[in-house]
């Protein structure tokens, strides 16, 4: 088994790829200035913190709600351009 190399210092990332599955995209929808908004069907989980309200209205403070929603991905103009010639079909 290979043991990772000790390290005196944290590595500096110099990089950074967002990637997401193609499999995954239900739609997609550009802006006026070239930008898109990519919607993937991976219903993920997350806590969202709600207030409480009582049937007359009054509110009984903060409360937590557990919440399914889909992920949305903001594209730049440039990788708006990109994700389009990747999902074309001609």
């Amino acid at each position: 088994m290979l043991q990772p190399e000790h390290r005196d210092t944290e590595p500096k990332f110099i990089d950074l790829i967002d990637s997401f599955a193609l499999d995954y995209v239900v739609r997609s929808i550009s802006t006026e200035n070239g930008e898109r908004l990519v919607i993937l069907d991976d219903f993920r989980e997350f806590n969202q913190e709600i207030d409480l309200k009582s049937s007359k209205g009054n509110s009984k403070g903060k409360g937590v709600k557990r919440v399914s929603a889909q992920s949305e991905i903001y594209l730049s103009k440039e990788d708006s351009e990109r994700f389009v010639k990747l999902t074309n079909i001609e």
